[in-house]
């Protein structure tokens, strides 16, 4: 009778240790999922900040070109750089860079059907004259 006991306690002590041991292994990867959730959300998190960061600096130089353009002179810059404006009584010159891929696009425009600027200004004079 002493040897059931014995067998059954042990049987016992067995079954608790494997639900025990169950048990960790559960909470182990429940805790492994957690972390790494929080893992990715604190990936994202810093992502973001660093999206802020990149935004705050563009508003702010979208606000310091904002203001630049209350200044006459600084318009008058970009119109003649961007827009290649002149004041009255001033001649234009214009400087071409590399003669070579000037000609590749011109040749490559024509194949299209398209004319270059001298073209479309002589069709402007016709139209006119007429």
């Amino acid at each position: 009778m002493a040897t059931r006991n014995n067998e059954k306690k042990s049987r016992t002590a067995r079954d608790f240790r494997r639900v025990l041991i169950i048990l960790v292994i559960v909470f182990v990867v429940l805790l492994g999922r957690q972390e790494y959730r929080i893992y990715q959300i604190q990936k994202e998190a810093e992502a973001t900040q660093k999206r802020v960061e990149e935004l705050q600096k563009a508003q702010a130089d979208l606000e310091a070109e904002r203001k630049r353009l209350y200044d006459p002179k600084y318009i008058e810059k970009l119109a003649r750089e961007d827009h290649n404006y002149v004041k009255k009584d001033e001649v234009p010159i214009f400087i071409v860079k590399d003669k070579d891929k000037q000609d590749d696009k011109t040749k490559q425009d024509g194949a299209k059907g398209k004319t270059d600027g001298q073209g479309t200004a002589k069709q402007t004079e016709k139209k006119a004259e007429n």
